[in-house]
């Protein structure tokens, strides 16, 4: 057991790593305690789940210009973006809070803010996702990233948790407070990174031209095409599940309330970690494209059958069965994009990457409308059966994912 936990856990000896997983936990459990927030005023403002939907996919409308992001990470320096992203999380969320205090919040602002929420994030992700080869090395790049999802599983946990009861005890104000707290956290631990390694491109040739050459990359192997396709999929059928639709399940079909809610994101979020876990132990193995698939399958299997769940005592151990699954595809995803990505494009491939996220805007708002016309339960049923089948096409289309002899970097160039 001893030798198990000291693997998966074996990155955390690199001091700047230490620190942007610390950052990294901060800044997701401030995240996390305010999407329960937001979301539940939202819901309970307008009661209704097309708004919601709209509002969980606003928040991610940044994506839309994640292509541009990687391009301008690819150029710039790194610590700079990184320290600028952190900055404007704590400024909207500091918005956020005086609002709130002024007793000014509205569903309106609430809209209004969400973009630049997005835009934050996103760049956020880009520039610490390209920062990670470099940091630790191609021999703990899987093992980082899984723990990097695992900071992300643990808040996930703790997050909701903590936006619930602090909502329900101690109001929204405060709740606000210590949202703003966590992201002053999560920017001092970027400030105490230093010697970031600035790995970048010499190209002088325009933002559009590098955004052209990104995608000319990609076009060029199909095992990238494949990884990126199955990365939309999974965001348009199988993240909408715990990033809009499940305070509609919550309030709608299990009649619990915010405390509620944030048990459930909770356990969901309790497999996702023991699934980080495990494929951080899992940090040398050859099956990294079978272990997406089959991960990604089990996923929205998962999802489908949490359209008969009715009581807690069902979707409980069905949230944790579908985290546990939504981490071995999500993980091994990002580990095979860097592997497979020479340096001086990665912050371009991450970027598109990141445009692949557009999918969840889209399935947010296509799962939104199919519960406010039908039922949450519907929008689960054709969630997870779509996304079943369409991964199962991908399989076939780009059997090259499963090849688990690419030459690396070498063979992914120009």
């Amino acid at each position: 057991m001893n030798k198990i936990l000291g693997k998966s856990f074996e990155s955390l000896i690199i001091v700047r790593f230490r620190y942007m997983w610390l950052g990294d936990f901060a800044l997701s459990c401030a995240e996390f305690m305010e999407l329960v927030i937001l979301s539940w005023y939202v819901l309970n403002e307008t009661n209704s789940p097309m708004i919601l939907g709209m509002y969980a996919a606003l928040r991610f409308t940044g994506t839309l210009f994640s292509p541009f992001f990687g391009v301008i990470v690819d150029r710039l320096g790194r610590r700079n973006i990184y320290i600028f992203a952190r900055i404007s999380f704590v400024i909207l969320s500091t918005i956020v809070m005086v609002l709130y205090v002024t007793e000014s919040i509205s569903v309106t602002y609430v809209l209004l803010i969400s973009p630049f929420v997005g835009l934050s994030r996103s760049l956020d992700m880009i520039v610490r996702q390209s920062l990670i080869p470099a940091i630790v090395g191609s021999e703990m790049l899987r093992n980082s990233i899984a723990l990097l999802r695992t900071s992300r599983d643990i808040t996930q946990i703790v997050g909701p948790i903590m936006g619930g009861v602090l909502l329900e005890s101690l109001g929204a104000s405060i709740s606000y407070l210590v949202i703003v707290c966590l992201y002053c956290l999560a920017l001092g631990f970027v400030l105490m990174i230093r010697d970031i390694p600035n790995v970048s491109s010499d190209s002088k040739e325009s933002l559009i031209s590098n955004f052209k050459r990104g995608i000319s990359y990609v076009l060029l192997h199909p095992f990238l095409v494949g990884i990126l396709v199955i990365a939309f999929m999974v965001n348009l059928t199988g993240f909408p599940l715990n990033n809009g639709m499940m305070p509609v399940i919550a309030k709608d079909v299990m009649k619990t309330d915010a405390v509620g809610l944030g048990w459930m994101l909770g356990m969901y979020s309790t497999g996702a970690l023991s699934g980080s876990l495990v494929m951080g132990y899992l940090s040398n193995n050859k099956w990294a494209g079978v272990l997406m698939i089959v991960g990604a399958l089990f996923w929205h299997i998962g999802i489908f059958f949490m359209g008969f769940a009715s009581s807690l005592f069902v979707a409980i151990p069905l949230l944790y069965f579908i985290g546990f699954f939504q981490s071995f595809a999500m993980v091994t995803m990002a580990m095979l994009l860097m592997s497979y990505t020479s340096k001086e494009m990665l912050g371009r491939i991450l970027g598109l990457r990141q445009l692949s996220v557009y999918g969840l805007p889209l399935g947010l708002l296509f799962s939104g409308s199919i519960a406010d016309n039908y039922d949450v339960s519907w929008a689960l049923y054709l969630n997870g059966v779509i996304g079943f089948l369409i991964l199962l096409i991908a399989a076939a289309v780009w059997p090259i994912i499963f090849q688990s002899n690419l030459s690396h970097k070498k063979d992914l160039t120009v």
